[in-house]
């Protein structure tokens, strides 16, 4: 079955914008070296730099906002602004990493509406359960980027995921 756009623009949400950080405290920040102009290695998160549970950020890619903090060596994100017919549903998407040298690698666990057809025909065939990777490249007070896996190809009915992507995110603090 075809992927929808509901599910193309769920899980792409999950996947392209769906890491974060503080919006009042700074996350870990990569430096630039004036002389190399070559990215350093960001700093070990500190208590002082992490971010308080329940900053926003906003991803350009798609719009969808994420509820974002840092505790310890773990990243976290939760989708916030979910449609109200699929919070009475219990839909979320939920990412946790893990610090790896300069980067954040985790997961994204998922429950997202699966959608078939086009224009009127669309309709919600199925709530599915998902997994994808996620890695986090660079946090700054402004901005966060980074890349997650995407669905090209996805079964509705199996909840099965057929073929997926890795695609580049851009995070900035909601205003």
């Amino acid at each position: 079955m075809k992927l929808s756009r509901i599910v193309a623009s769920l899980a792409l949400a999950s996947m392209i914008g769906l890491a974060g950080c503080s919006n009042n405290s700074a996350p870990p920040a990569a430096t630039q070296s004036a002389a190399s102009n070559q990215p350093a290695t960001p700093a070990t998160p500190a208590p002082a730099a992490t971010a308080a549970k329940g900053s926003l950020w906003t991803s350009q890619t798609t719009g969808k906002e994420y509820r974002v903090w840092t505790e310890k060596d773990q990243f976290h994100a939760e989708w916030a602004n979910i449609p109200p017919e699929f919070t009475a549903r219990g839909v979320y998407i939920r990412t946790v990493c893990n610090r790896k040298g300069a980067k954040w690698v985790g997961e994204s666990s998922e429950y997202l509406p699966c959608s078939i057809g086009e224009g009127k025909q669309e309709r919600i065939a199925n709530f599915c359960r998902l997994t994808t990777g996620f890695e986090l490249n660079s946090m700054t007070e402004t901005k966060i980027t980074g890349r997650t896996e995407a669905l090209k190809r996805f079964d509705c009915a199996k909840c099965k995921i057929l073929e997926k992507e890795w695609k580049d995110f851009v995070w900035v603090p909601k205003k």
